[in-house]
């Protein structure tokens, strides 16, 4: 995790992987601690509600070409690691994911492990794998074939 800051690109597509494909479409609900107006409506004290990842992640306000997957949208000028407030992979507010902190490190470590030992490609023949996932609890990649090849 040291030399994170020294591997951007890694940075930027583990997080257009969540952003492309948000593994959660809402969250986990919150309660509304009091009457609040938001955007002209009320919404009743206790009322459970919902933050929209998806929505958010695909907004082209927030991220243009929203459909395109492109890790080079969270590269600053100067090739660093740009991180983006709009992001909330692990839920929004200070009530995120409780392992939030273990699974940014763990997802990383993952991503930069598997890459740095392997190339991968698809069988002979094999369809290129769908984006669009199956929801349940959470979005799940639709079943797919993949050649992890060790490299030298």
């Amino acid at each position: 995790m040291a030399l994170r800051p020294q591997m951007p690109y890694s940075a930027a597509t583990v997080t257009e992987i969540q952003r492309y494909g948000a593994a959660s479409n809402i969250g986990i609900p919150h309660a509304v601690p009091r009457d609040t107006d938001f955007y002209g409506y009320t919404i009743p004290k206790d009322t459970l509600v919902f933050g929209g990842q998806w929505p958010v992640h695909h907004d082209p306000e927030l991220f243009p070409d929203p459909d395109r997957f492109d890790p080079g949208r969270f590269i600053g000028s100067d090739g660093t690691f740009k991180k983006d407030e709009h992001m909330m992979p692990f839920s929004m507010g200070p009530r995120t994911c409780v392992g939030k902190p273990l699974a940014e490190v763990e997802v990383f470590l993952l991503f930069t492990f598997l890459f740095q030992r392997f190339n991968f490609k698809l069988p002979e023949g094999a369809r290129t794998p769908s984006a669009e996932g199956i929801m349940g609890i959470t979005l799940a990649p639709a079943p797919y074939e993949l050649v992890a090849i060790p490299r030298d």
